[in-house]
């Protein structure tokens, strides 16, 4: 079944299909799996994949992670050209500029899955966490009101990505799709060291 999937992911840029937002979050487990365990297949990094999707793209989820070098999505769910939309920021925050990323990806290219991912360590939560916030005003404006109970780094990282998934399912466009079931919004949580993605309740 996982073999069917992920074949399934080789085409659905190069014959414009859409696949279900339940395959979409699968295609991107298996691929972490095989990430951790370094049974890369890195699929779609060849020139006949990247001439197909020259034209147009047809990326079955949307990413929202954090800048921080070590947390690369692509090769994180071994993925390839054309598979993820992906959308980084420092502490993966979504303001008015990262929301229209998220939509327009959503809503016109047809994105099945929308995954916020956190990760281990992270310095910009870890700089609101510690009151450290004078060099990134505007990314502790959005973290700080969602980890104020939070004990410990982890738990504010976790606390910070359920957050943006409550607030970006009550966005209209995207209240609509995930209403039609066209798309679903989670969470995530890279550990930099084991390079495990742990998918939030």
């Amino acid at each position: 079944m996982r073999k069917t999937i992920f074949f399934l992911s080789c085409l659905v840029a190069n014959l414009g299909f859409s696949i279900t937002p339940s395959n979409a979050l699968q295609l991107l487990i298996d691929g972490n799996h095989r990430y951790v365990a370094d049974q890369l297949m890195r699929p779609n990094h060849s020139s006949d994949r990247r001439e197909a999707i020259a034209a147009k793209q047809k990326p079955f989820a949307i990413i929202v992670g954090c800048s921080d070098s070590r947390v690369a999505p692509e090769i994180i769910f071994d993925q390839g050209l054309g598979d993820l939309f992906i959308v980084r920021v420092a502490g993966n925050v979504v303001g008015p500029v990262e929301l229209d990323s998220i939509e327009y990806a959503a809503d016109h290219l047809g994105c099945s899955c929308l995954l916020i991912l956190g990760h281990e360590a992270c310095g910009a939560v870890t700089a609101v966490l510690d009151g450290h916030t004078q060099d990134i005003e505007a990314i502790a404006d959005l973290i700080g009101p969602a980890i104020k109970g939070a004990k410990n780094v982890e738990e504010a990282v976790k606390d910070n990505v359920r957050s943006i998934v409550q607030h970006l399912k009550k966005t209209p466009v995207l209240k609509k799709l995930i209403a039609k079931k066209k798309i679903n919004c989670i969470g995530g949580y890279y550990e930099l060291g084991s390079g495990n993605v742990e998918i939030l309740k």
